[in-house]
């Protein structure tokens, strides 16, 4: 449970930010973009407040590999690559855990509560405004002029709609108002509609059916959604008021599309309608605001045009790049280099201790249990003082263990109730769990393999070798593109070496420079009449400052230099791209992953482990 309400805190708060970013993306096109449509406008707007509900129910959001590489640090790495060799299987592994926390009560459980009070609120108050609009329906009388209906009925037709909707009159309105995504209800002023002219009446009822051949009503439910998830935002309430105001205008612009004089017309009716409350649950001819009215009246005064390719490669940016949520997290470290030849004859020298060694017998068992996570080094010969049977031949130096490759993600802490895998296999192990998972999975396999998964607090062991073969070519293309890394980062190593040998060489003579110039300005200063010693010593100093100058500015040196910074950027571009495809492979993989793992735990492949 508190695992949810962590992972549904920290949604909110990273779709939050998601949201401020997009909606400020949003501001700027509608600000600065010229002769921009209401309705790409409105679209824009839509397509922040999807973005916002969209963040809460989508699963895995997608990586991006922006942040910088860390080298060690308390979080999870995407992709984590160890290295070790025989002579370091007998160190200790020091496994750090996570303080105790009072499961009584968090942080995350207290700020759910608030949310969650929030929500209720804000559906209460939704639920009042649905009551107070049926009652305000059951209090209106439906319209008996048969001509009105009639043209209502054509009006709908030539809109599009397969029917049009029920026409009924209020006396609690001052405008016209629709109602009701399911089945609208267009309601009309009784009092107002005496002093409405014909062609006043054609444009407001003319706006309504704009609004239901748009949808809008089922549209204006995701901006609504959104402002009850994140009541606390006010970016989002922003939106949903831009994205309300462009949308009456995007419907005011297609009223008054293809005749000049109706704009005059139709700017009377709106100062005529004035500034109503919106509904609660429907649309209303009237601006809710008088900046709303204001900006409906200036809209109607644009008559430009915009090209509608641009606008369709806008909306198209804007919901590709902005709607899918995103996570950044940082770029994949590149793989360790090969440990060097020397440590590998460490089992020559006496670095592990020897099992007699009774006072330290305590440490020693905890060293055994730790050490199980790597492969063992063979034993050393015992010393021939320290032991009484005869000592044994010296055997030769062990060869270098196999590189154990350990791909996925490796967790700090223990929590035995979240979900994870591990599977071992040969040197190769795929993993999505803590180290105590990796040590119970070591202690399971028997030398062809295991995958041992833990799901809703039980754990699971497969040994079928075919499942574990599907399960290890499932990360065959992320372990490929790591290793593509780990050299791109050797190579990138090595330039950085040259680049620090010339700079270290410039830096020696631009300090020999200085301590000339010195010594020049010295010899300058000095004074009475200089003697032939004096003046030799000054010509020698100008002439090794000549020489340096001419050494610092050689063109051989500048030119190496700039063709090192040329290759180190090429490097990091081809680093960044093969980080952008090794996120895209991870995250293939560890769909395909949990999905195997569900399919064996329904099909009996995955035996539960009893204890």
């Amino acid at each position: 449970m508190s695992m949810t309400l962590e992972l549904l805190c920290s949604r909110l708060l990273a779709t939050s930010v998601q949201t401020a970013l997009l909606a400020g993306l949003v501001w700027l096109l509608c600000r600065y973009v010229r002769r921009l449509p209401a309705s790409t406008q409105c679209a824009l707007w839509w397509l922040v407040a999807l973005q916002a509900v969209v963040g809460v129910f989508w699963a895995s959001p997608l990586e991006l590999p922006l942040l910088p590489a860390l080298d060690a640090a308390p979080v999870v790495a995407q992709t984590m690559t160890m290295t070790t060799t025989a002579s370091a299987a007998a160190a200790p592994i020091i496994v750090m855990q996570p303080l105790p926390v009072d499961s009584g009560w968090s942080w995350s459980l207290v700020l759910m509560a608030m949310w969650a009070a929030g929500v209720l609120v804000m559906a209460l108050r939704t639920m009042l405004a649905l009551r107070a609009s049926r009652v305000q329906l059951r209090a209106a009388q439906p319209c008996r002029d048969h001509k009105l209906n009639a043209a209502l009925a054509l009006a709908a037709d030539a809109h599009g709609l397969r029917r049009a909707p029920r026409l009924m009159l209020s006396n609690a309105i001052d405008s016209p108002q629709l109602i009701g995504p399911w089945r609208p209800v267009l309601l009309l002023p009784a009092r107002g509609l005496q002093r409405m002219g014909d062609d006043q009446l054609d444009m407001a009822l003319t706006h309504e059916l704009v609004h239901l051949q748009r949808h809008d009503l089922w549209l204006g439910l995701v901006p609504a959604l959104a402002q009850h998830l994140f009541f606390f935002n006010p970016v989002v309430h922003l939106a949903a008021r831009e994205y309300a105001i462009a949308r009456e205008a995007a419907v005011d612009a297609a009223v008054v599309a293809g005749d000049r004089h109706c704009r005059q017309h139709y700017g009377r009716l709106l100062l005529q309608l004035g500034v109503a409350p919106r509904p609660g649950a429907g649309l209303a001819s009237a601006s809710p605001t008088f900046l709303s009215l204001k900006r409906r009246l200036l809209m109607l005064q644009d008559t430009s045009s915009f090209p509608r390719a641009g606008a369709v490669l806008i909306l198209a940016a804007v919901a590709l790049v902005g709607v899918a949520p995103l996570r950044l997290v940082a770029m994949p470290v590149p793989p360790a280099p090969p440990a060097p030849p020397a440590p590998v004859a460490a089992p020559v020298a006496p670095m592990v201790p020897t099992a007699p060694t009774a006072p330290a017998a305590g440490s020693v068992s905890r060293t055994v249990v730790a050490a199980a996570a790597v492969p063992a080094a063979p034993p050393a010969p015992p010393a021939p003082p320290a032991l009484v049977v005869p000592p044994a031949p010296p055997a030769a130096p062990p060869a270098p263990a196999a590189p154990l490759r350990t791909q996925g993600m490796i967790h700090l802490s223990s929590n035995q109730n979240a979900d994870g895998y591990v599977l071992i296999r040969g040197n190769h192990n795929v993993m999505n769990g803590s180290v105590a998972d990796l040590r119970e999975a070591k202690q399971l396999d028997d030398g062809k393999g295991v995958l041992l998964v833990r799901r809703d607090g039980k754990r699971y062991v497969v040994r079928d070798a075919a499942t574990l073969s599907r399960f290890e070519r499932l990360y065959a293309e992320s372990v490929r593109l790591g290793d593509a890394q780990g050299r791109l980062g050797d190579r990138q190593g090595a330039l950085g070496d040259r680049q620090g040998q010339i700079g270290e060489r410039m830096g020696e003579i631009g300090a020999r420079i200085g301590e000339l110039a010195n010594e020049q300005a010295q010899l300058a200063l000095s004074s009475g009449e200089r003697t032939a010693a004096q003046r030799r010593a000054s010509e020698e100093a100008r002439r090794k400052l000549d020489q340096a100058r001419e050494e610092m500015e050689n063109p051989a040196m500048r030119a190496e230099m700039e063709s090192l910074a040329a290759q180190q950027r090429e490097l990091g571009k081809q680093q960044a791209e093969l980080g952008r495809q090794q996120a895209a492979a991870s995250a293939r993989a560890n769909r395909d992953a949990e999905q195997l793992i569900r399919e064996a735990i329904s099909s009996g492949i995955a035996q539960p482990i009893k204890g």
